[in-house]
């Protein structure tokens, strides 16, 4: 069973059971949910972790079995293995669990897997790192079962991280239902179209095409999808922009507002390992060369590239208001994912914090580290080379965002003052 996205060219999103998704890769993937972990001695972290995903899987499950018309219980365990694999979070069989919960192990699960491919061992004590995928399918199981939101419980039981052979949930009937909320789907979207700008010959629209065309497809073992030189994942766009805002409302309720510049800087640095690694990785893949790099004459030239890979990977469109040079420029974003999912719901954030990373890393990768001009090696060295030797070479922010009551989301990239 091949179930498969539907894009929207005209929001730049992947749609999949009422839910648009994005392309993100390993590394953003762990550094983002990293720096949610690291604050479980201020707040219970899972509660955002874990229920935001079961939020998620519950609405995107039950929207695809009426789209599907999958009423058999048999067919829409089916469904969600499918999707689970899909998406590239790995391969499960929900054969050994009914409306009362059961156990589900794998020993392919993509934060688990690449994490004890990457990283040492967690330490003795520490819980595993499959939270998304533990509510996910918990959310998956009630729309299965035909249950509400919120009755099934779960937890993590065994990890690859740990040092584990499998990864290993236990799901369960809760008699109290967790308080959690509907998806908002596809949110406060905006439409727009592609920004053609007459002073560069990069076909914008057809390199989006070409990019929404690549066989970006999982292992037929493990569930994983390995491309760029990282593995992807096609997650729910809502799941990093409520888990970043709910993150800063819990930690702020138990800490103090003071510690809000300390958590906006991990969401940002969040959004700079995602340049440097999935977007550096896509810089230097062969699919680049091949569709993109023919048209490209130039440094400038490289942003209206990715201009046409934005949208392609559910990112949004994008449109540059100055021609990008290296001193900085603007940028202006239609249906950023991060801010169409915040702005549907009760908030705190007046900006996406992840875009502001995210594109002064780029400005880094084209000017300070001239990836067009040389291939660079992706790792620890060259990131602290070029990304943080002695200052940041780029920082963004935000003119005005929606999430601040603006009509629209407009950034500044420019290179830092000098510090005294």
């Amino acid at each position: 069973m091949m179930i498969n996205f539907k894009p929207n060219v005209s929001r730049g999103t992947l749609v999949l059971g009422g839910e648009p998704h994005v392309v993100h890769c390993h590394f953003y993937n762990h550094f983002f949910q990293t720096s949610i972990e690291d604050a479980a001695r201020y707040y219970p972290v899972e509660e955002v972790l874990v229920w935001t995903a079961q939020e998620i899987g519950h609405s995107l499950f039950r929207e695809l079995f009426q789209e599907l018309g999958a009423s058999d219980i048999g067919h829409r365990k089916a469904v969600v293995e499918s999707v689970f694999a899909r998406c590239g979070y790995g391969r499960v069989s929900l054969e050994g669990v009914s409306a009362e919960g059961g156990k589900v192990n794998t020993p392919y699960e993509h934060y688990a897997y690449t994490y004890a491919a990457t990283f040492p061992p967690r330490a003795p004590g520490q819980r595993g790192v499959s939270y998304f995928s533990q509510g996910y399918l918990a959310g998956a199981l009630e729309a299965i079962y035909d249950l509400s939101l919120g009755s099934m419980g779960s937890r993590q039981t065994a990890c690859l991280s740990l040092g584990d052979r499998v990864v290993e949930w236990e799901f369960f009937r809760l008699g109290t239902p967790l308080p959690l909320f509907f998806s908002p789907q596809e949110g406060r979207y905006e439409e727009g179209t592609i920004h053609q700008p007459s002073h560069t010959r990069v076909p914008i629209a057809q390199i989006r095409d070409a990019v929404l065309g690549l066989p970006l497809l999982p292992d037929e073992t493990t569930g994983l999808i390995e491309a760029f030189g990282v593995v992807l994942t096609f997650t729910p766009a809502n799941y990093y922009g409520l888990v970043s805002d709910r993150h800063v409302a819990r930690i702020e309720k138990a800490v103090g507002s003071e510690i809000r510049p300390v958590v906006l800087n991990m969401l940002i640095e969040s959004g700079h390992v995602c340049a440097f690694n999935t977007v550096g990785s896509i810089l230097q893949s062969a699919e680049w060369d091949a569709v993109v790099r023919p048209y490209l004459d130039s440094s400038e030239d490289w942003f209206y590239g990715l201009a046409g890979c934005f949208p392609a990977i559910g990112w949004g469109l994008v449109e540059y208001l100055d021609r990008p040079n290296s001193e900085g420029g603007r940028v202006k974003f239609i249906n950023w994912y991060e801010t169409t999912a915040i702005a549907a719901s009760s908030y705190v954030l007046d900006h996406p914090p992840a875009a502001r990373g995210l594109l002064s890393g780029i400005w880094a990768l084209i000017y300070t580290a001239d990836i067009p001009h040389q291939r660079i090696t992706l790792d620890g060295t060259t990131y602290r080379k070029f990304f943080f030797h002695k200052r940041k070479p780029y920082e963004a922010y935000f003119i005005h965002s929606r999430l601040g009551g603006a009509p629209e989301d407009l950034l500044r990239i420019q290179v830092p003052p000098l510090l005294d």
